[in-house]
Order: structure tokens, then C-alpha cells, then sequence
């Protein structure tokens, strides 16, 4: 029975570690690719002209940050590069994934807002949701997270680590001289993280839903009656994009409470209990959620945005067409210095 147990432990703890091992790994590649192509879409396209892509378009180039910086660690370990274990660049580092971490996470509040606003206040959309309220929004979020971070500069340190084979190596982890701080930064990030957008998220979305459910039945009582049939019919095309790119974005903005709040739940946790290593399967599948979230918008954009599948198809046919004009103008030229 022992045995049986035993092995059955083992088999889980193997499995657990490749987990942990080649999944983040696909999550940085397969997510920064989708970044791209989702900054590829929102800038090269009509979406342009939209305020809700520059949020979108930001969201993507932090997220692409913190995947590329989880990709450091990884290197390391196969020799390819030490670097995020080197001092200086092992607290740079910290400090970077700390501002795109806030940066994703209350770019999702502010798009979410925004969205609140144009279905709420449709009147006030095209004041307050333009590309240039967005810039300046972007330019003030990003200073604001610059500054307030600046403690995680020194709470972490490259330090020595014993391995199992009693050799030594160096590892950027905590500097245990600021531990105080660290714990207090801490909290501070769970509020600021989790606790506060996550209850605007909620109450938002609640309204946005209401609103949406609300403007659903005024444009079907509309429609009931001939003298407003083609008022609603002018209105039809305006009104259906902007809840498209609503239900988009609540998607967007749902799956990331989703994804974090495990992650964040654990963290709480392990503060109270930090000794206690019964959980680490689960910890590690809540860490590994939380990291899923900044590659998996392409995805929900992809399933969930109608508008933003018809940007796509339109960049693929144009970087077709250009590509063919392309050759046929180098086999012109060719046969032109032919001749």
C-alpha cells in the first residue's frame, strides 16, 4: 500500500515538473506571436482609428514584455544566457515585470471603463473615447507605474544557491536585508493588482451588461413600429459595431479576473502560510494561469471579435496582394533589362 502510494507521488511530482517546465515555454512563444499579430491588426488596419486599440495595442506590447522577461529565467537554466541572474539586470528585471504587470492589468480597467462609458453615455462617446484622451491616458498610466515601483529596484538581489549536488550557483531572488519592505510591497500589489481592478471590473462589466441588454430591447421595440424602421435602420450599422466590440472586450476582461484571481488567492495565502507545501501542484497550476493571460488575447479576439476577424482576414489579403504586385513587378524588371 506504502508503494503504491509512493509511486503514485512521484508520478505526480514528475508530472507537475514538466508542467511547470515546457508549458510557460509555450505560452512565451505562442503568446508573443499572438501579441504581434494583435499590434499588427489593431495599427494596420482601420481599428486605427479606434481609441479601444491603443488600450488593446499597449496591452499587447506589455504583455509581450512579461513573456519575453519569464523567458530570461528559462535561458539561464540551459546555459543560453545568465544574464537575469547577473546584478543589475536581475533587479531591472524585477522592477520591468512589476510595471508590466500593473500596466496589463489596469489597461484591461481603463478599456473596460471606456466601454462602460460608450454603451452607458453614448452621446459622450465621441468626446471622451478618442484616440487622443487614449494617448494621454497611456502616457499618464505608464509614468505613474515608472515611479511607483521604483522600491522593487532593491528588494531583490543575485544570491548564492546551494544545488542538490552541492554545487553553488547564483539566482535573482529576494534580498532578504529589504524583507520588511518586500512584504508590505507585497500587499500592496494585491491591492493595487487583484483587489481594486477587480472590483471595478465586476461592477462595470455588470452595468455594461445591463446597459447592452437594455439597448437590446429599445432597438427591438423600435424596429416593431414602421414609423421608426428606418431611423433604426441608419442607426443599426453604428449600434451593432459598438456592441461587437463591447462583447469583445468583456470577454477579454472576464477571462482576465478568471485567470488571475487563483494566483493571487495563493499568494494571500502563502503570506499566512509560508511554510506549508501541501498545495504546490495547485500553486503552480494558479501561477501558470496567471501567466496564461498575457498570451491568450489573440485568442479571445480572434473567438469573440467579429471586427477584429474581419481586420485580420483584411491585413492577411493585403500583405497578400502586396506581396504578389511585388513579384510581378520583379519579373517585370527582369524581363525589362532581358529585352
Amino acid at each position: 500500500m506504502s508503494t503504491h502510494t509512493n509511486e503514485d507521488l512521484e508520478d505526480k511530482i514528475s508530472l507537475t515538473d514538466g508542467f511547470a517546465k515546457y508549458y510557460p515555454l509555450l505560452v512565451v512563444c505562442l503568446g508573443s506571436l499572438g501579441n504581434f499579430f494583435s499590434v499588427m491588426v489593431f495599427f494596420g488596419t482601420k481599428l486605427r482609428n479606434q481609441s479601444s486599440s491603443y488600450y488593446l495595442s499597449s496591452l499587447a506590447i506589455s504583455d509581450t514584455l512579461f513573456l519575453l522577461i519569464q523567458l530570461m529565467p528559462m535561458l539561464s537554466k540551459t546555459g543560453i544566457s545568465g544574464l537575469y541572474h547577473m546584478p543589475g539586470f536581475c533587479q531591472f528585471f524585477v522592477y520591468l515585470t512589476q510595471i508590466c504587470s500593473f500596466i496589463s492589468v489596469w489597461l484591461v480597467v481603463v478599456f473596460t471603463s471606456e466601454r462602460f462609458i460608450a454603451v452607458r453615455y453614448p452621446l459622450h462617446r465621441s468626446v471622451i473615447c478618442t484616440v487622443y484622451r487614449a494617448k494621454i491616458v497611456l502616457c499618464i498610466l505608464i509614468t505613474f507605474a515608472l515611479i511607483v515601483h521604483i522600491p522593487y529596484l532593491v528588494i531583490s538581489t543575485p544570491n548564492s544557491t546551494v544545488l542538490e549536488n552541492n554545487s553553488t550557483t547564483t539566482e535573482c531572488s529576494l534580498n532578504f536585508s529589504w524583507y520588511e519592505l518586500y512584504k508590505w510591497l507585497n500587499y500592496a500589489d494585491v491591492i493595487m493588482n487583484m483587489l481594486i481592478p477587480f472590483f471595478l471590473i465586476v461592477i462595470f462589466n455588470s452595468m455594461i451588461c445591463q446597459s447592452v441588454c437594455r439597448l437590446a430591447r429599445i432597438r427591438r421595440t423600435m424596429t416593431l413600429h414602421p414609423s421608426r424602421r428606418r431611423q433604426s435602420t441608419s442607426q443599426n450599422s453604428q449600434h451593432t459595431s459598438q456592441i461587437k466590440v463591447t462583447e469583445m472586450l468583456l470577454v477579454v476582461s472576464t477571462v482576465f479576473l478568471c485567470l488571475n484571481l487563483p494566483s493571487y488567492v495563493f499568494r494571500v495565502w502563502m503570506v499566512w502560510d509560508n511554510t506549508s507545501t501541501k498545495y504546490k501542484t495547485i500553486q503552480v497550476i494558479a501561477n501558470q494561469m496567471y501567466n496564461t493571460h498575457f498570451g491568450i488575447n489573440f485568442v479571445l479576439y480572434c473567438v469573440s471579435g467579429q471586427n477584429f476577424r474581419r481586420a485580420l482576414v483584411e491585413l492577411w489579403n493585403k500583405g497578400r496582394y502586396s506581396n504578389k504586385r511585388l513579384r510581378e513587378t520583379q519579373v517585370t524588371t527582369g524581363e525589362h533589362y532581358l529585352l
